[in-house]
């Protein structure tokens, strides 16, 4: 997937527009079972991050999550009722948990509204004024939604106030929202659920060229 201007433009991303759900569906998977063995003997998070050492506490708390988890959720299925229903059973979690996760993170950061920070970009603006240009809000006014993501639909809030109570975040979107208008700042929020999800069609389809 290409979502940002200073990934590399490669043939397998022309059509990711027709198939980025799909990816989204399988990447829960790719994540427990790849890339997080890639970071630990790669010892860095991502491309352009520093490298990190695991003390050694950290590494028998990694390796023994990792055999449990296998363990929990591959043998003991696959003992019990065969190997066909274990992978259709890791499909079916994987596809319920990044849709849940894609929801959020990329509905609130993968949209046209908001700016998208390149590596040699310094943040030359306050703190605050960060969060408000790099993150959208969307469906803040139905209340399923809100249930349902705990309150991460109001993700400009989110950042700005990590350590306040979701509960409190309908309030303080009407607050932002007049103070970004009295001071002339840009507030990104989408009205529903679908016009943040068109959105997010639209820069997959211009990273596609």
């Amino acid at each position: 997937m290409r979502i940002h201007h200073d990934q590399a433009l490669m043939k397998h991303h022309r059509h990711q527009h027709l198939y980025f759900i799909l990816l989204y569906s399988i990447s829960y998977l790719a994540w427990i079972f790849y890339q997080d063995y890639e970071k630990y003997f790669r010892q860095k998070l991502g491309r352009t991050s520093d490298s990190f050492h695991f003390p050694l506490r950290e590494k028998v708390i990694f390796w023994l999550s990792k055999v449990f988890h296998f363990l929990l959720f591959v043998v003991i299925p696959i003992i019990y009722v065969g190997w066909l229903p274990t992978l259709i059973g890791l499909l079916i979690a994987s596809i319920v948990c990044v849709l849940c996760l894609a929801t959020v993170f990329q509905l609130a950061h993968v949209v046209t509204e908001t700016e998208f920070k390149t590596i040699d970009t310094s943040v030359e603006d306050e703190w605050m004024i960060h969060p408000l240009q790099s993150t959208a809000n969307f469906a803040t006014r139905s209340w399923m939604l809100t249930w349902l993501l705990g309150g991460l639909n109001f993700q400009v809030e989110h950042h700005l106030f990590p350590k306040i109570s979701h509960i409190h975040y309908p309030a303080l979107n009407k607050i932002v929202k007049e103070n970004c208008e009295e001071y002339n700042v840009k507030y990104n929020e989408y009205r529903t659920f679908w016009d943040a999800f068109r959105s997010h069609v639209r820069v997959i389809r211009s990273m596609s060229k």
